[in-house]
């Protein structure tokens, strides 16, 4: 596939009349403004050119010797829909203008006209081209940067998600990713879009957690002008926006029952009703959704309704956290450092065997995006060339204890079984308590997720031995 830009390629213009002087005249206006010009003196020949060429831009008259302009304008949009075309009317006539506009006309330009007039029509007509083209080579680049290359590993849990990913991407299936943060889970949402048959059509995501139920309800539904307090405006959802796309839900399970019972319905009937507004709007739009929880455990701790996990989790696909994809930490860090090194314009750049075991035996609690986070970082601090051995990554990861390296337990053989044990279960829930805050920066609702516990357990083991949460994330 040719990397030009869209930009670089000339508009190209057919002109077809049989006036020889105005084609000329036309052909020169036009040629000198850098468009790639064909000319024909007939519908026929015309209709030739236009399989020959593909023209972006066909500047007609109405009436040919041979064919009606009409006709071949039809003929045009049956064979090439995405060629504008311009009709050149001899008289302008409200009739014949209306006409050539109702059958798929771009627009017209009446005779006579000056060459300032033709420039600037299709000057417009060109602009709309380049537009198309931009889009198209934008949902080209979306698509490569989100192609399933992209799904970096050799493991058996990443294969499997490939595997029920590229299956499903063309489908209109509900697809529901369960991971822990990091593991990729918007990666894989924008990969099943870009691979679906609604690639062209808009992409939105939402994330649940980071707004209160009243912005949040506005936001998936919009609102109506005076609907509330700063309502000045009437506004469009965003599930209105992405209607014929695709819909991320990113964290659902920390969206409020309330809220989750609105969602079911616009589910079940495929239409929104703005805040504050009566009449009910259609959409269609393909539901991915995401959590870093238990799906299950989610509904059984009351953060989920079950009947909306029911419809959402049509295809489950659950990403797998770095620690239990090891194999694949190699070839995902030098992915990284291949992008960045280009992005940074630092050639030829590589990792030692003993970087990359560091690497392996780091526990990732961030997974895939702390890895990439800390690959960026290396690179940006490199010379082109260079050889990235252990001491130029961070500290933290060197320095970690290895996977297979345990927390040293402080009890002797001296003591009876029973309080050597005590002793142990003491040690071990301290650091593990420790390690675990640290990792979610003190919020005690993270870590009890992660940790499958209750935040009251957590508070009771900060109460036990002594320790602030504050203190301990620091």
């Amino acid at each position: 596939m040719s990397d030009t830009s869209p930009s670089e390629v000339p508009i190209s213009v057919l002109i077809v009349d049989d006036e020889e002087l105005l084609v000329k005249s036309c052909g020169q206006i036009l040629g000198s403004e850098g468009y790639q010009v064909y000319t024909e003196g007939r519908g026929k020949a015309a209709l030739d050119s236009l399989r020959r060429h593909r023209p972006d831009i066909v500047l007609t008259d109405l009436h040919l010797p041979d064919m009606d302009g009409l006709a071949l304008l039809k003929e045009i949009k049956k064979q090439a829909p995405e060629t504008l075309v311009v009709m050149i009317t001899g008289f302008a006539t409200v009739d014949s203008s209306v006409e050539a506009i109702r059958a798929g006309a771009y627009d017209y330009i009446p005779k006579p006209f000056t060459a300032t007039q033709l420039r600037i029509l299709i000057g417009r007509a060109g602009q709309q081209v380049q537009l198309v083209r931009d889009n198209a080579h934008l949902r080209d680049q979306l698509k490569k940067h989100y192609s399933f290359d992209n799904i970096i590993g050799t493991s058996d849990s990443i294969q499997k998600v490939f595997s029920v990913v590229s299956r499903v991407a063309p489908t209109d299936a509900s697809v529901f990713i369960s991971g822990e943060s990091g593991t990729g889970k918007e990666l894989i949402a924008r990969a099943i879009h870009a691979n679906s048959r609604r690639s062209a059509r808009p992409f939105m995501a939402i994330n649940c957690a980071a707004l209160p139920d009243n912005l949040l309800e506005s936001e998936l539904f919009g609102h109506e002008k005076g609907s509330f307090t700063g309502a000045d405006t009437l506004r469009r959802g965003l599930l209105e926006v992405a209607s014929g796309g695709s819909f991320f839900l990113d964290e659902v399970s920390e969206m409020s029952m309330d809220l989750q019972a609105k969602l079911l319905r616009v589910i079940q009937e495929r239409r929104i009703r703005r805040v504050g507004g009566e009449s009910e709007i259609s959409i269609d739009v393909r539901w991915i959704s995401a959590t870093n929880r238990d799906p299950e455990q989610a509904v059984r701790d009351g953060n989920l309704r079950q009947d909306l996990l029911y419809r959402l989790n049509v295809v489950p696909v659950k990403l797998p956290a770095m620690r239990q994809r090891r194999e694949d930490i190699p070839a995902l860090a030098q992915h990284f450092l291949r992008k960045f090194a280009e992005e940074y314009d630092r050639g030829n750049l590589r990792f030692t065997p003993e970087a990359l075991r560091v690497m392996c035996d780091y526990s990732w609690p961030g997974n895939v995006r702390e890895l990439q986070n800390m690959v960026e970082r290396i690179v940006s601090l490199c010379l082109p060339g260079q050889e990235i051995g252990v001491e130029d990554i961070p500290e933290e990861l060197s320095a970690a204890p290895s996977s297979g390296t345990r927390t040293a337990m402080s009890f002797s053989a001296d003591q009876p079984f029973h309080e050597a044990k005590n002793d142990a279960i003491t040690v071990f829930e301290k650091e593990y308590l420790r390690d675990l805050l640290n990792r979610h920066n003190g919020n005690i609702s993270h870590a009890a997720r992660t940790a499958g516990i209750d935040r009251k357990t957590i508070h009771r083991m900060l109460t036990k031995y002594d320790l602030d949460g504050r203190e301990v994330a620091w």
